[in-house]
């Protein structure tokens, strides 16, 4: 496992670079948690404070590496913007009713695998991370990526690294982990 700092001009160059991934321009305002006629909230007021590019090589463990990787930059806060590469094998998980409580599908996928892409979000230094899968006998699928994904050739994962409001994952009443300010 490789991990690069990215920096030239430091907050500028990373919020430009954030704002061409993500379509975001990085001059608004800070914003205290709002909610909207619905449920949902906007947690505002955060900052990227750096940039890492994570490479892994054969045989590495993907989510292993980036928790390693967490830890070893006390990344509490932050995304995984995109991830690329292989995988000789990959487990990850589904959704698999509408119960109120979800209820979790397993998949182990062998074999050569491409990652399309894989993103989420870190809070209280857990990521939550999404990837989309391929291979040549049953197209793209995917879930949520769990340990156990060995590289084949290489993966190549972009995080952000952010500052401001902290937020971490608070369990409701029915036991789903929900963002909220720390």
């Amino acid at each position: 496992m490789t991990l690069h700092r990215w920096s030239s001009t430091p907050w500028m160059a990373a919020c430009g670079l954030l704002a061409i991934l993500v379509g975001n321009s990085c001059a608004r305002p800070p914003q205290a948690a709002t909610a909207d006629a619905g449920s949902s909230k906007l947690f505002g007021g955060a900052q990227v404070q750096e940039i890492f590019r994570l490479r892994l090589d054969r045989d590495d463990l993907v989510l292993e590496s980036l928790l390693d990787a967490i830890k070893q930059h006390d990344i509490q806060d932050g995304a995984v913007l995109t991830a690329l590469g292989s995988v000789q094998d990959c487990t990850y998980h589904n959704v698999k009713s509408l119960a109120p409580t979800a209820e979790q599908q397993y998949t182990t996928e062998k074999g050569p695998t491409e990652i399309l892409n894989a993103n989420g979000i870190i809070a209280a230094g857990e990521p939550h991370l999404h990837v989309t899968l391929s291979n040549l006998s049953r197209g793209a699928f995917g879930g949520h990526l769990e340990k156990g994904c060995r590289v084949l050739y290489r993966a190549e994962l972009t995080i952000a690294k952010f500052s401001g409001l902290p937020l971490a994952r608070k369990l409701n009443q029915e036991g789903t982990p929900l963002l909220q300010p720390k």
